[in-house]
């Protein structure tokens, strides 16, 4: 995976305050999550068509989907500004819980 610079916004750099920073970062992150699964599900969808068995790269789409929807759910809880603990550790993913403070 190629590693991608980010540079943070006027607004961000202008405030005393990691927030924005750290905000533009998850969504990067976010970004970058979901166009890996994006280019996974366009190539098993190849595969389908062509009839190919290929196992290892529906492993790899699950895990990679997990990751995306761990993401989102992180990206959805410092949106709205709540802070997320790990609730358990569940096979390939964590599964997140929304603490109210």
């Amino acid at each position: 995976m190629t590693v991608q610079q980010h540079f943070p916004s006027l607004r961000a750099l202008q405030v005393n305050d990691e927030r924005p920073i750290a905000e533009e970062l998850r969504l990067v992150a976010t970004k970058q999550q979901l166009a890996v699964v994006r280019t996974l599900a366009d190539e098993l969808e190849r595969c389908l068509m062509r009839g190919d068995a290929a196992p290892a790269l529906h492993e790899q789409f699950a895990q990679e989907l997990a990751r995306l929807g761990c993401r989102s759910l992180e990206t959805a809880a410092a949106i709205a500004e709540k802070p997320v603990d790990v609730a358990e550790q569940s096979g390939l993913h964590s599964v997140l819980a929304v603490v109210d403070s």
